[in-house]
């Protein structure tokens, strides 16, 4: 494509999903993984239509960025195939959430007790803007120092055992990683409390 083309003074300071992809030239898909990895910064609303804010300059840099190192923004495999669709339930018998919230304490036993945000997208592989986003909107409980969102662990935990991460349709490798080991830490927990 020829962004030389683009004319800028006319796209707005502000743009939503569906005219990144238009004037990107690229699939809808391809614009989801951008936002939702964090790629192409923007705000997320949590609605259900025109739920991104994108500002224009940050779709500049992006396209500029993207001339040099195209690789950077290729998606994970699986993305468009979509095997990063896994589903769980929004509502889930309290004793699987005891046990999930057991695991993912035992998961960050080693990590500091208040872990920035970057520290959290490296952690996740969801960008740092979803990270804040999830700050911002409240689903993630934090508290901002010299402007940074720190989060303490125990709040990450919930996090992580909230409908609301749970259910996020299109999932990091990360997350599909610990929602596959999750029921071996299960029957190994249980063989455990057997045992005893």
């Amino acid at each position: 494509m020829n962004e030389s083309a683009i004319n800028w003074d006319e796209i707005p300071d502000v743009i939503t999903k569906d005219q990144l992809y238009q004037i990107c030239h690229i699939s809808k898909s391809t614009a989801q993984y951008l936002l939702q990895s964090g790629k192409i910064p923007c705000e997320y609303s949590g609605k259900q239509t025109r739920c991104y804010k994108i500002k224009k300059e940050d779709v500049i840099a992006y396209l500029e960025d993207r001339k040099v190192f195209p690789d950077s923004y290729s998606a994970h495999a699986g993305w468009y195939s979509g095997h990063y669709t896994v589903r769980m339930q929004a509502n889930v018998p309290p004793v699987i959430l005891e046990d999930m919230y057991d695991f993912y304490t035992e998961l960050l036993v080693k990590s500091p007790d208040v872990i920035t945000a970057t520290d959290v997208s490296k952690l996740t592989g969801y960008g740092k803007t979803s990270v804040n986003n999830w700050c911002k909107a409240g689903h993630l409980k934090s508290f901002k120092r010299r402007n940074i969102n720190d989060i303490p662990k125990v709040y990450l935990v919930d996090f992580f055992c909230s409908a609301y991460f749970r259910t996020i349709t299109q999932k990091s490798d990360w997350h599909i990683k610990m929602l596959k080991r999750f029921p071996r830490w299960q029957k190994q927990h249980m063989a455990k409390g057997e045992q005893k």
